[in-house]
């Protein structure tokens, strides 16, 4: 029997090339595949385990010897992988722990046979500096304080109007401040504060926004999401007032590991730093005493990739980058999306800013809907853009967006995942998402999806009509289906259609 032909992944995404990002930290040791190297690289393969390198480093002042053991097989396991899948560049990082230990260059070295490739150590304020540009990437108006909590350091830095000020690293990672205070929760509350108290610039940023980074405190978003139900199951911006989240840190952090257990999406691999997480995050809350928490999914990894492009680059907006990415992939035709939501913008003379990128951005992916059989475009239109894997908006932008491009392959305002994330958005928001989606779909319809029909036509909204004009003699364009389209689009706008030819 012949072998199988075996197609590298690479070859499999086309032309985009592979980036594997992997993270040595005190706790765990991750693996973060991407897909392209753009503005808006796209994370296709995700594999950490927990080794606990800086388990003994306060005692002992080295690495922990089980954890190097651990490390080192997985590290051996991530350079197979990245030969199968023919990646192009290997970025390896080392934190805290390996940096702080007496045998950190001794372990490096062994990893790096390991891995076949250099590793960077970096340092305390190179490391506050990518996780804060990974925030960024995803938020680029951030505007408060990011705080990145490893296994073995904080890493806490000012962020203004996404530009990273002042910074500072602190020995109060989870697992190093779990092995200090062995349970004793007053203990390292003393720790938190007095660390924290030598980082002056903190008070400058009271009552603006905090941005938690880690896995131990993003594991605090799925406890939150899980005890309340929340209908989407996304980190990436799931928002918390002071209040909220000080009530679910101070329940965490006073809870037995069996209580822990118990709650709805609590990582179990987790548990046992997740009470010292908590306190150091509710110390900082305190002390910052935030408008909003915002949770980023993007951290050191992204930003190490993101503090790496030229600054144009950088400057793109990442919904618009990643949406672009996602239906070139996809699309029927390279549908030239500006001019799209240029000849449909009429119809919405008074969009806010907010409106207007969410209007590019469904135009960007009106067609990736093509190949899905057409009595579940809708809405597995809905379910896709609802769960597309981009970041720079919020929950409720995602919401809008997801009914938008639904309704522009005939989806309405319900259908079986609609009224989970319905209570998301308003009225008007939905309104607004509708006859987006709308205005989309007879486009589409009158194009046959080529935007060269669309160039020779206008749209055109008055107090009573909404005016569609075709070059003269040209009536033909319109079919029963247009006409009807057309008509649908106008009544949602709550007027009549009108054709000039």
């Amino acid at each position: 029997m012949s072998q199988p032909r075996v197609i590298p992944l690479a070859a499999a995404h086309g032309s985009q090339p592979l980036t594997a990002v992997i993270d040595i930290g005190s706790n765990s040791v991750r693996m973060v595949v991407f897909s392209g190297t753009g503005r808006a690289p796209v994370p296709i393969f995700n594999e950490r385990t927990l080794c606990g390198l800086g388990r003994s480093l306060n005692a002992t002042g080295r690495l922990d010897p089980h954890g190097v053991e651990t490390a080192l097989k997985h590290l051996a396991r991530f350079a197979a992988l990245t030969k199968a899948m023919d990646v192009s560049t290997k970025e390896v990082l080392a934190t805290e722990a390996v940096r702080a230990a007496a045998d950190g260059d001794a372990f490096v070295a062994e990893a790096e046979v390991a891995l076949g490739a250099p590793i960077t150590i970096l340092d305390g304020e190179t490391e506050a500096e990518a996780s804060a540009l990974g925030v960024v990437s995803g938020i680029p108006d951030a505007d408060g304080i990011m705080g990145d909590l490893g296994g073995g350091s904080l890493e806490v830095v000012a962020l203004d109007r996404g530009v990273p000020g002042a910074r500072a690293t602190l020995p109060l990672g989870s697992l190093r401040l779990r092995e200090d205070v062995q349970g004793a929760t007053d203990k390292a509350r003393k720790l938190v504060d007095a660390a924290l108290k030598q980082v002056d610039w903190l008070g400058e940023i009271r009552g603006r926004t905090f941005y938690p980074v880690g896995g131990a405190w993003r594991a605090f978003a799925s406890v939150h999401m899980g005890h309340y139900d929340y209908p989407l199951h996304i980190i990436d911006q799931y928002s918390l007032s002071r209040a909220e989240a000080l009530s679910l840190l101070t329940l965490v952090s006073g809870l037995s590991l069996r209580s822990l257990a118990k709650i709805p999406r609590v990582p179990k691999a987790r548990l046992a730093t997740l009470p010292t997480a908590a306190v150091v995050m509710e110390r900082l809350i305190s002390l910052v005493r935030p408008a909003r928490i915002v949770f980023s999914a993007n951290g050191l990894r992204e930003g190490w990739l993101y503090r790496r492009l030229p600054m144009a680059c950088r400057a793109e907006d990442p919904l618009i980058a990643g949406c672009s990415d996602y239906a070139a992939r996809t699309s029927r035709f390279r549908f030239p999306s500006e001019a799209l939501s240029d000849w449909i913008t009429p119809l919405f003379p008074n969009q806010s800013p907010r409106q207007a990128r969410l209007l590019y951005a469904a135009a960007i992916l009106s067609d990736i809907g093509w190949r899905d059989h057409p009595d579940y475009r809708a809405q597995d239109m809905f379910s896709r853009v609802l769960h597309l894997p981009v970041t720079g908006l919020d929950h409720a932008e995602r919401v809008i967006l997801a009914f938008a491009v639904s309704a522009s392959y005939g989806g309405g305002r319900r259908g079986p995942a609609h009224g989970l994330v319905r209570p998301l958005i308003n009225d008007r928001e939905l309104d607004f998402a509708m006859n987006l989606g709308r205005a989309l779909r007879f486009a589409r319809t009158l194009s046959g999806g080529a935007m060269e029909m669309l160039h020779v036509t206008q749209l055109e909204l008055t107090p009573t009509h909404v005016v569609l004009r075709l070059p003269k003699g040209a009536s033909y364009l319109v079919s029963d289906t247009t006409a009807r389209r057309f008509s649908v689009l106008a009544q949602g706008l709550h007027r009549r259609a009108r054709v000039v030819a």
